[in-house]
Parts: structure tokens; sequence; C-alpha cells
């Protein structure tokens, strides 16, 4: 069995295994497994199970005293699979067919990490098992849960972390088929609303005098935008960073259209920046957002059942750009609805991160695009932000070097829907390209 192949197996093992950080499960197996994978390698492994996400650190370390160093990030938890029934195949099995591999954390991250591990088995094998730089792993089990605990992991190891160039932990081609680079991301605070309103549910009769919680709950959400769909909040915009001009003219760059926008996702309705004239580009990766990920309330079986519902509950996420605190987002949401006279409504925190850019003319990053450019024989895109969410804030913090995100996606990727997928043919320029990078450092 070749190299790739024994990576493709491991690929394989990895996502049979169902660790989703929001369920906590078997993530203490698969971190264990990914551990040792290190270690036949020949890295010098920490497995720390302190909390309920094992962290991995894992060396590689050059015979060259003046080495530069690169981290690579990655993680192996993933999103739930649900729902089941809109898989073309078993979302815990690795299923191959027309040139694509099907299953949950095939691409995020499951796929991008062992391409990574197979570079470096290669790269190890054709050159006499010296490497030009060190190489550091570093591997979290709760990105998918907003990252807890990764910083108290990186502090408890902040004398063995220090890096030149930090690679992130996915990414991949556009619609347009062209490998993008990008080097931020947008942090995020998660929270639900909730609101009681009577001891129990109300026979509907009473709707004509009495409010129901769903739509009390429904009054206190659109109080949260206006009527163009910018968000009402006051302060909710006072500390974004705006992008400077290199950052806006790498974002206008992009081929993205409003109609390719729109075929791309079958969308049905107005754009906001239809609404409100604003920039396009702009919005999607340099504004916050607020956006409601699910309500639950009242009957929801079949037929008919006339209840006034006494309870109900909303899910909610902001998005953040650099400079915005997750804590004080939130409490100026909560601010708002308390001077709405909304103070029923009751707000829990689920989940925050902060966002972060990269200097995309640092030269550690120069050199990820010029090896990307020669590989792939065309000019990546390149970004200073993506419009997603990750914890490049806190590895920032922590290491102070440049991020470049890059990996094995595409397009029809579908991370975190049901039949995510790569193709093999983007997994295996992933390998050659990180094996690229490494060999740039010979130089």
């Amino acid at each position: 069995m070749n190299i790739r192949q024994q990576y493709m197996t491991l690929l394989e093992q990895l996502v049979a295994i169902p660790s989703v950080s929001a369920m906590e499960t078997h993530l203490p197996e698969i971190a264990t497994i990914i551990a040792n994978e290190f270690r036949k390698l020949g890295a010098q492994v920490i497995y720390d199970d302190t909390y309920f996400a094992p962290f991995i650190l894992a060396k590689f370390l050059s015979r060259n005293p003046n080495a530069k160093t690169l981290v690579i990030y990655n993680h192996y938890d993933v999103q739930p699979a649900e729902p089941l029934n809109l898989w073309q195949s078993d979302p815990w099995r690795l299923t191959a067919h027309d040139g694509k591999l099907y299953g949950r954390g095939v691409d995020d991250d499951k796929g991008n990490l062992t391409a990574r591990l197979a570079a470096i088995a290669e790269y190890l094998i054709e050159n006499n098992q010296e490497l030009p730089i060190n190489i550091t792993f570093i591997v979290e089990g709760s990105e998918e849960t907003a990252s807890r605990y990764l910083t108290a992991y990186l502090a408890k190891y902040q004398d063995q972390l220090q890096a030149d160039l930090v690679i992130w932990e996915s990414g991949g081609k556009n619609a347009e088929d062209i490998i993008e680079i990008f080097g931020g991301n947008k942090g995020i605070v998660t929270f639900d609303l909730s609101v009681t309103t009577a001891a129990n549910d109300l026979h509907s009769s009473l709707a004509a005098i009495v409010d129901s919680a769903p739509m009390r709950l429904s009054r206190a959400i659109a109080t949260l935008f206006d009527s163009l769909g910018n968000i009402a909040v006051p302060h909710f915009y006072d500390d974004v960073v705006e992008p400077n001009d290199r950052e806006k003219a790498l974002v206008q760059a992009l081929p993205l259209t409003r109609e390719s926008l729109i075929a791309q996702h079958g969308l049905t309705v107005p754009l906001y920046s239809d609404r409100n004239g604003d920039n396009l580009k702009e919005t999607l990766y340099f504004k916050p957002t607020i956006n409601i990920e699910g309500i639950t309330s009242g009957y929801n079986g079949n037929g008919v059942k006339t209840v006034l519902p006494a309870t109900a509950t909303a899910k909610l996420e902001s998005r953040l750009v650099p400079n915005m605190s997750p804590d004080l987002t939130l409490q100026r949401i909560s601010d708002h609805l308390q001077a709405a006279g909304l103070s029923d409504i009751v707000i829990t925190k689920t989940l925050g991160q902060p966002g972060y850019r990269s200097d995309m003319s640092d030269p550690e990053i120069l050199r990820v695009i010029d090896v990307v450019a020669n590989y792939y024989h065309v000019s990546p895109v390149v970004l200073p932000t993506s419009p997603g969410t990750g914890p490049m804030a806190i590895i920032h913090q922590s290491l102070q070097a440049p991020i470049a995100s890059f990996g094995v996606g595409y397009a029809g990727t579908k991370d975190h829907a049901p039949n995510e997928n790569i193709r093999l043919s983007d997994y295996n320029q992933h390998i050659d390209v990180i094996k690229a990078l490494i060999k740039r450092y010979e130089l």
C-alpha cells in the first residue's frame, strides 16, 4: 500500500467515527487514533485530555537549527449529520463515486488533516527523513462548537509554541474552479432567546386578549432589524474595524456576482444589498450579521391544534468582524430589548469567539501565494477574510504569526450539509501543494 492509499484508509477510519462536538461523542476515540498516527510518523506528541475534547500538539523537528516553523491547524470534530434522509449514502461511511468522496467531515476537516499527513509522510520518504522546516500540528476537537478550551490549552503549552506561518484548517476552489487563499474569518456569538407568557398553553380563543409566546418572541426578533434588513441595535456597529483599501480591492476582484449567488443557491428572496444599495461583496465579507437559526414553539404535529402557546425559544447567531467583542455585542442586543419594553425575553449565551484578518502582504503569506500559483498555474484568489467563522483570533493571539487558509474543498463541497464531499483530484493536489510549500523552505 502506497502512502496515499495508507492515508485514504485513515480518512475512511476517521469518517466512520461520529465525532460530533455538539454531542461530545467519540472525541477521545478519534483523538487517540490521530495522536498515534503522528507518533508513527516520528513526531513528538502531546496528548492532553484535560477537557472533553482532547488536544493534540505534534512536532516534526528539522535538523537545521535556524529552520523556520510552520504551524498547521486542524480539527477532528464535525457537525451533526442530520437530516439523515437527505444523504445519498451513509454519512459515517466514506463513499467514493464519480471521482468524489462523500461522508461527514470528508472536507471539514478530516480530509484536510489526512492530506497534510500524507504530504509530510511522502516528503520524509523522498528526502531521507529530513525536513527543511519545523512543522507543528495543533489539532483540537471543539472547532464546531466555538473552540471551547482552546485558549486554555494554548496557554498551557505557550512555551512550546512559536510560528513564522500558520496554515489554516480548510479552504478550496471557488465556483470558477480557482484556488482561494484567505487570511481571516468572522467571529461569532450564538445565543438563545426565550419567553414564557403563561403557566401553560391556553385555548386559542384567548388570543383576542392574551399575547402568545411566539408572537412576543417574533416581535422581539423583528426589532433587531429595520425594514431594509439592516441591524437596528444601537451601537451594534460602533467597534467595527473597516477594511482598508487593499482589503477592499482583494474582495472586489472576486468573480462573485449577484446573479451567480442567486443561481448557486436557488434564492427566491431579494438580497439585502438589493434593498439597501450596499456593495454585495463588501457586505458579505466585512459586515457583521444577526441570523435566526431556528424558532420552536407551540404545536407542530399533523392536523390542527387550536392552542395559544405559553413558551417560545429561538436560536440566533451574530457573525462578528475584527474588534467586535462577543460579550459586548450580546450586551448591546440585551440592552436594546430592554429599551424596547421586552425585558421578559431571556437571553442565554451559548458560544462566542472574536474575528481576525491577516495582512495579506506579509512575506510568509506571499510565499504561500507564490507556491500555490506555481503549482496550479493560475493566480489564486486572495482574500483578507472569509464570511465564515473559526478560532483564527485565538490562534493568532497565541502565535503572533500570519495565517493562510487553503484546502481540499471546492464550490460543491457542501460543508455542514447533507452529502458533504470533495473531489479526489483536489485531495491529491493539496498533498502536492503542501509538499511544494515545504520544499520552498529548502531555498
